[in-house]
């Protein structure tokens, strides 16, 4: 079974984003990247009647097929701690997604920019395994310089305040991953604008939320080591929506600190410090 999806030919760019698509996923082979099947490009010449008269006009489909994914989107899993998915599920969404990131920042001939991420652009499989999609957008990277454009494709609350401004680099991004991460743990889709005025207290809230829930389980046994993750995540989203985008992190630096191996401290106290926002280290 396979997934098609349609291009609809309605602007004069939709083509390209197709080709863009298609030669990006032939290239890509990674476990948290979703796979293409196979596409297809067919232009007809179509007779049709327009006013009275008969017209003779081009058209074109295009269609992906890509692996078929059977719990569909992200988005329609997203929902606060009382309910929907549990810490471990949203743990390893989030990881899915940062390997994902990675892979695509870290290609040997210069980093691929996913330009519109965000949950209903990361699918999911039966075993709640998530893949990135929808790279009709996507930019290859010249490392060496910062790509200007006055395109400002993309989705509205996802994209970065440089990206507005027509500034496009792999940071974009990582802000991006910063709201996506924020949403997966709080399920607060307007995300980022509530909660510049006290970070630190948006944190306790939120960490409270998963305590309550945890503590109910029965036989629940890990809360601390859970309770450290949740904030350790947050901690990181808070970090990648930075406004400046010369202060978010790397996708490297970023696992890094998820797993524990790099110190947010220094980030916490140097990238962090927009007069609101402010957070402790846990």
């Amino acid at each position: 079974m396979v997934a098609v999806k349609k291009l609809v030919q309605s602007m004069p760019s939709s083509q390209q984003q197709f080709e863009n698509e298609v030669n990006l996923l032939m290239k890509l082979k990674h476990p948290n990247i979703v796979r293409l099947v196979g596409y297809c490009y067919e232009t007809q010449h179509l007779r049709g009647h327009h006013e009275g008269k008969i017209v003779f006009a081009w058209n074109t489909e295009c269609l992906l097929c890509l692996e078929f994914l059977l719990k569909g989107s992200l988005d329609k899993y997203i929902s606060d701690a009382s309910s929907g998915l549990d810490w471990p599920t949203r743990l390893k969404i989030i990881e899915g997604i940062f390997y994902g990131l990675q892979y695509l920042h870290e290609q040997s001939d210069g980093p691929i920019i996913h330009l519109d991420l965000k949950p209903a652009n990361v699918l999911l499989d039966k075993n709640m395994i998530p893949k990135l999609t929808d790279f009709g957008l996507s930019r290859l990277f010249d490392q060496k310089q910062t790509i200007h454009t006055a395109i400002n494709s993309g989705t509205l609350g996802y994209m970065p305040p440089e990206y507005l401004r027509g500034i496009i680099t792999p940071m974009s991004d990582i802000f991006a991953l910063g709201v996506t991460i924020m949403e997966v743990i709080t399920g607060h889709r307007e995300y980022p604008y509530d909660i510049r005025t006290s970070s630190t207290e948006f944190i306790e809230h939120e960490l409270q939320k998963w305590r309550n829930v945890l503590q109910k389980q029965q036989g629940y046994t890990s809360l601390e080591i859970d309770c450290q993750q949740i904030t350790r995540c947050i901690q990181i989203g808070l970090i990648c929506v930075n406004p400046e985008r010369t202060k978010r992190p790397t996708m490297k630096k970023i696992i890094d600190m998820l797993q524990g191996s790099k110190s947010m401290d220094w980030y916490i106290s140097n990238e962090l410090s927009s007069p609101n926002i402010q957070v402790e280290a846990p």
